[in-house]
């Protein structure tokens, strides 16, 4: 193994893998209708907010996670984080309190919030162009690698009871020990179009970074009602089981792994059509699940979802770097995936209002609202993509 060569497999192996912890706060979902008859003095909604509370967690993380950052450095943030994220994962392992178990999913996720951003503005601050869009496909590739894994692992776990579905969190031990020992402890040197800038700069966020940071709430509103309704559709319509539903997650995860392998050559070859495209596809994928034909259709409507946003994340990822101002990226990170958790952690409130508008029940009617979302998101990107080719080239002018 290397401390010192980015282009070296060990290295982005290190670099990629907290990236495993980033999208696992909510895959113990499927096991919210055991944990009900624990907690059957606890309102629905209560049992519910075990799955969302980490995302909250998350916003204060990316918070102190800027300050510890500053402070301890990138190495000893991400290490930190790991740490403590292990430690209140598994406490629910041993706990039958509701008030304790919410406790350490806050805390949780708080943890994941320290080296959230850092996940991604890392790999800004080691690759460029061409290299920084494929390290940011394997990026979103190997966030949904951890989901995918853990999303089967749980379906397993669940025929030991719910305590034992938080033993995938047991992951964040080995990401800590590889990225412990490869990673190096110093920051790296800026890249050779950076070395003009002034290291002491105020970070800021411009324009861009804010409307980017936007439409990824409006993205994690919709996109989110897949992973939390999927279970209650298909139990309420007489489909399948919470098993089946965290089954097809798994392969709805591993989908999006593998399109985010290839979401370099994709970047190549569409660049800013991207974004239009994969909302298209989302919305395609919603409306056939909502129509609960079958567990079939249910799974294709899955893996189309899991298809679109695989290539619109890392997209939203790579353009969040461009768009930062000089200095700026890590904080343009920041507010963007505080947008993204907020946008997570509202997502049942927004769209379980608008749900009650469809005349269906409560998660086909969600479905039918996140099809309709990003189809109208699909239009506004599409709108802007048009008039930016009357004007200029955007990303495709950093390759």
């Amino acid at each position: 193994m290397t401390r010192s060569k980015p282009s070296s497999i060990w290295f982005k192996a290190a670099l990629l893998s907290i990236s495993m912890m980033l999208m696992i706060a909510p895959n113990i979902a499927a096991a919210l209708p055991l944990m009900a008859k624990t907690f059957s003095d606890q309102s629905a909604s209560a049992v519910d907010t075990l799955s969302t509370i980490p995302n909250l967690g998350i916003i204060l993380g990316i918070v102190l996670g800027n300050v510890l950052a500053t402070q301890l450095g990138a190495k000893r943030t991400v290490l930190t984080g790991l740490a403590v994220a292990l430690l209140s994962g598994l406490v629910p392992v041993v706990s039958n309190s509701y008030y304790v178990v919410l406790a350490a999913r806050l805390i949780f996720g708080i943890a994941v919030g320290t080296f959230n951003s850092l996940a991604i503005s890392l790999i800004s601050d080691y690759y460029r162009g061409d290299e920084l869009a494929a390290m940011m496909g394997y990026q979103s590739a190997i966030s949904s690698l951890g989901s995918s894994l853990l999303s089967f692992a749980v379906g397993y776990l669940l025929l030991f009871g719910w305590h034992a579905t938080f033993l995938i969190y047991v992951i964040a031990l080995p990401i800590m020990i590889l990225f412990g020992l490869v990673m190096p402890n110093d920051q790296p040197a800026p890249a050779a179009k950076d070395t003009a800038q002034t290291p002491k700069a105020k970070q800021h966020i411009n324009a861009a970074v804010i409307l980017i940071s936007l439409l990824t709430f409006f993205i994690y509103v919709f996109f989110m009602v897949v992973t939390i309704k999927l279970a209650g559709l298909l139990t309420a319509n007489h489909l399948g089981t919470a098993s089946q539903a965290s089954a097809i997650l798994g392969g709805f995860t591993l989908v999006t792994m593998l399109m985010g392998l290839l979401f370099g050559r994709i970047y190549k070859l569409l660049q800013n059509k991207i974004l239009p495209l994969g909302f298209i596809l989302m919305a395609v994928g919603f409306y056939l699940v909502s129509t609960v034909s079958s567990l079939a259709i249910v799974a294709v409507g899955t893996v189309i979802i899991g298809i679109g946003f695989a290539v619109s994340i890392p997209y939203i990822y790579t353009i969040i770097n461009v768009a930062a101002p000089a200095n700026s990226k890590n904080l343009a990170s920041s507010v963007m995936l505080i947008m993204t958790n907020v946008g997570v952690f509202l997502s049942p409130t927004i769209v379980n209002a608008l749900a009650s508008l469809t005349g269906k029940d409560e998660a086909a009617g969600s479905m039918v609202v996140a099809s309709i979302g990003f189809l109208i998101l699909a239009v506004i990107v599409a709108a802007v993509v048009i008039s930016q080719k009357r004007t200029k080239p955007t990303v495709q002018e950093t390759n």
